[in-house]
């Protein structure tokens, strides 16, 4: 082998998303630190590095200048960027709030503690960034052609199928009628018609993807570019817009739910909303507990202080008045995470109320920092205690966990603490006369994981039809029914322009995989519908 010098450089991207984290991280600490804001860090960032490629010095000065500039301070920016040294009369930040100068110092300070001290001793690395996107775009080629589920690597195939993503990748979609060519067999009508227009589309959105609104839109799917589209107008073929399916019910691997540890899990939180920030997450199973104390982003409500006895002073936090080890958002549901995924079969997690309260501030929670899906793909589902002994249990005067402490075990407790909550809980679901009144009941009450988002996305829906049920048209009752089967007033609007009359039965009275009606069959229900969405027929 020839003498060669290789030398490691780091991924553009990586970097990026780390500066990222890291500035999500400080959030909680930092009131002046907005979503805004971090994107206007991350902004500058990128475009700093752009512009220093190769140049060490570039690097270094512009790390000290993305930050002075932010906070007002010019010294070290250069006038072809910085729109303040070319109008200092008028000048305002096109990305930060309000176009103002951050303010707060020790904001400042903890950015330079990032970009100065931990950035700039390894200003050579920025400086020569590289991006591994051509080499992922190559090994997406390659799995088209040799999925690594179907093992091709032990097969005598694998090496044509490399090359033919080779010279997809170099030539096109013409090299399959070239190596016929080639061959001495035809090219084929189709296949040139086949691999001409696939590499008309390929240089189509290559040449889009360079433009600035290209970039802008890259992120968001191409079902949300669809909905946007058609409501500005701009979608030449409204049929072209799907109305989504019946959502089907979630089903459950009964062995599967039947042999999942139990975890009981209780949070507290900054308040009685909804939007409320978790201050301690805690969770119990036979073998193994968690507990941590979470820094909120937003102030503890004296309500909430009087039940949980957590209170925040500067930096610290107190239970009892006395000072305990926090962490930040971030770091505390990354670690719940891995201790869900250490269960050697995946938990079902058991919670007193959370149907209502607690799995979406969870959601809320995990959702901010996209960690719902890898949360979601470490459990079965949820099951609401509340709603277990209301039914094992009928009849008793309250059925808070307190009460229910009181009447099954014949103990008080330290409420309102969350790994107490979780240990007392613990022993109600399994130690009472009652027997393991989950595992005896899971079937029944187990529900989904999506629950949460469900929730979510039906109150989202359901605002669509807001004018519909203030002028009448429909009732909420049915129009909350309609966006719990995953349907918006535009789907509505979409049938009749399809099929008419017709088309809006059709839609509201299809039949789900139980077997129900997916909306109503009510001929006058529909008719009124049909007359307000069609006010001018």
């Amino acid at each position: 082998m020839p003498d060669l010098h290789m030398e490691k450089t780091s991924d553009r991207n990586h970097v990026t998303k780390n500066i990222v984290n890291k500035l999500y991280s400080m959030k909680p600490k930092h009131k002046e630190l907005s979503v805004m804001v971090i994107n206007a860090i991350t902004r500058n960032f990128a475009y700093m590095v752009d512009q220093n490629k190769g140049n060490q010095t570039g690097i270094e000065n512009g790390l000290r200048a993305s930050i002075d500039h932010i906070f007002g301070e010019h010294a070290h920016c250069v006038q072809s960027w910085c729109g303040y040294l070319k109008d200092k009369t008028t000048y305002k930040h096109s990305s930060l709030p309000h176009g103002k100068d951050l303010k707060s110092l020790d904001l400042k300070s903890d950015l330079e503690k990032l970009f100065l001290d931990k950035l700039v001793p390894n200003s050579k690395k920025l400086a020569n960034l590289a991006s591994s996107q051509a080499n992922e775009s190559l090994n997406m080629t390659i799995a088209t052609k040799a999925p690594k589920y179907k093992h091709y690597s032990a097969s005598s195939s694998l090496s044509y199928r490399v090359s033919s993503a080779v010279l997809q990748k170099n030539e096109g979609y013409s090299y399959v009628s070239e190596v016929h060519e080639s061959s001495g067999l035809s090219p084929g009508t189709e296949t040139l018609k086949r691999s001409l227009k696939l590499n008309r589309k390929r240089d189509r959105k290559s040449t889009v993807s360079k433009t600035r609104e290209g970039k802008k839109t890259t992120s968001a799917s191409e079902e949300e570019k669809k909905f946007q589209e058609f409501w500005n107008g701009r979608l030449e073929h409204p049929d072209q817009e799907e109305i989504p399916e019946v959502m089907e019910i979630d089903k459950f691997d009964k062995e599967a739910i039947t042999v999942a540890p139990l975890l009981v899990f209780d949070l507290e939180t900054t308040g009685l909303s909804r939007s409320s920030d978790i201050i301690q997450l805690a969770a119990c199973s036979k073998d193994s507990t968690f507990d941590t104390y979470i820094l909120p982003s937003q102030p503890i409500s004296k309500e909430a202080t009087n039940i949980t006895k957590i209170t925040v002073r500067g930096n610290n936090m107190l239970y009892n008045s006395k000072p305990v080890n926090f962490k930040y958002p971030h770091q505390a549901l990354t670690d719940f995470i891995t201790f869900l995924s250490e269960f050697s079969c995946k938990p079902i997690l058991v919670g007193h109320n959370i149907k209502r309260f607690d799995c979406h501030i969870l959601y809320n929670a995990l959702r901010f920092y996209n960690m719902y899906s890898e949360f979601c793909s470490h459990i079965i589902g949820f099951v609401d205690s509340l709603d277990v002994f209301k039914h094992v249990v009928p009849g008793l005067s309250s059925y808070s966990q307190t009460n229910l402490v009181d009447t099954l075990l014949d103990e008080t407790y330290a409420a309102h603490n969350a790994l107490e909550d979780t240990r007392l809980l613990f022993r109600l679901i399994t130690c009472t006369s009652q027997g393991n009144v989950i595992s005896d009941n899971i079937t029944d009450f187990i529900f989904s994981s999506n629950y949460p988002h469900n929730c979510h996305m039906h109150q989202d829906n359901l605002t669509t039809f807001s004018e519909a049920i203030n002028c009448k048209a429909l009732s909420k009752a049915t129009a909350l029914k309609a966006a719990r089967s995953n349907l918006r007033l535009c789907h509505l609007k979409l049938s009749i322009e399809r099929n008419g009359l017709d088309g809006l039965r059709a839609l509201l009275s299809e039949l789900t995989n139980q077997g129900k009606v997916r909306v109503t069959s009510c001929k006058k229900i529909i008719q009124k519908m049909y007359d307000f969405l069609t006010p001018e027929s």
